[in-house]
């Protein structure tokens, strides 16, 4: 339901079941910059952070961004709960119902959400961490089903990209989630749809 690969959520049982044979995992934060100003974070699972942190500093690298210290991209983030729930959502009895923005409103601010954003074919919920629980029990308790659930960074503001940078930003972004050790990206960048048609062309 959080799009993790299944290594992953093997690994995350293994560890806490103590099954990996003396491997000491440990979570860590890289913070980066990326292209047109564009700030990174990077939520990592490693069991040698002498051979990750190289590794993803070269990602940055290559694709024309730099990591940096911590703090260095924090400042622009708040670490929230986030419930993807598609507008189209599943029956009891097989078919499909158009879900209501303000059904959706009422049940996640009851259940001490901040906000519902739509966009598109999706709403968004947005919740800080204390009630990401709460919310999430919410959200199953009244049939509905999320396309994605997890505490993630969310930006502040957005720094709008044009093509170039663009797809400098989308190759990082590809390059950090297809490393083994990287759990989550959260980035700042935002791209017009004329802009991502112009790159898709």
């Amino acid at each position: 339901a959080v799009s993790m690969p299944k290594d992953n959520i093997e690994r995350a049982i293994k560890k806490g079941a103590g099954d990996l044979d003396g491997d000491n995992y440990e979570e860590i934060i890289y913070e980066g910059m990326g292209p047109a100003g564009t700030a990174f974070m990077v939520e990592i699972l490693t069991d040698n952070r002498n051979r990750t942190a190289p590794e993803v500093r070269k990602i940055f690298e290559v694709c024309g961004g730099n990591m940096g210290v911590s703090g260095c991209a924090a400042w622009m983030f708040d670490r929230k709960g986030l419930i993807v729930l598609p507008t189209e959502q599943p029956t009891e009895d097989g078919g499909t119902r158009n879900l209501e923005e303000d059904e959706l409103m009422e049940l996640a601010l009851e259940a001490g959400a901040d906000d519902v954003r739509e966009g598109g074919e999706v709403f968004e919920v947005i919740c800080e961490v204390d009630a990401y629980n709460d919310v999430c029990a919410a959200v199953e308790a009244a049939g509905l089903k999320p396309e994605s659930q997890s505490l993630t960074y969310l930006a502040k503001d957005d720094v709008a990209v044009g093509a170039e940078a663009a797809k400098q930003v989308l190759k990082l972004m590809e390059k950090l989630d297809d490393h083994d050790d990287v759990q989550n990206v959260s980035s700042n960048f935002s791209i017009d749809d004329a802009v991502l048609a112009e790159i898709e062309a």
